[in-house]
């Protein structure tokens, strides 16, 4: 469905807003709220206010209350799902994977939000 999302502008942006109705959907099962989230968190736009497109990050979120950022980056040479907390960030959860490891992602993602 998202094949050549690098590629055409429109697919980038539908697997992008796939991601944060995602993320709504798993935020309304959790008593945390909206509220509490930013999101995006990162902006990934340049200064004309055109995309980046690169899928890094093609999803980003903060808990403003705790700090805890999640960032998710697809990467089509990563051919399995890979998560690491940055050193620099301490807070921060990032999740790299590939278009084929879509619903994977997105099970990180809701982990990510059940911890809140």
């Amino acid at each position: 469905m998202f094949n050549e999302y690098l590629n055409d502008k429109d697919r980038y942006l539908e697997l992008e807003r796939s991601f944060y109705d995602h993320f709504r959907l798993k935020v309304q099962e959790n008593p945390v709220g909206t509220e509490v989230f930013k999101a995006p968190y990162y902006n990934t736009f340049f200064s004309n206010g055109s995309p980046f497109m690169d899928g890094n990050p093609i999803f980003s979120v903060k808990n403003q209350l705790n700090g805890q950022i999640l960032r998710v980056v697809l990467d089509e040479d990563a051919h399995e799902l890979c998560s690491y907390r940055d050193k620099e960030a301490g807070c921060e959860l990032v999740v790299i994977g590939n278009l084929a490891l879509l619903e994977e992602i997105k099970e990180k993602v809701s982990a990510w939000i059940c911890a809140q």
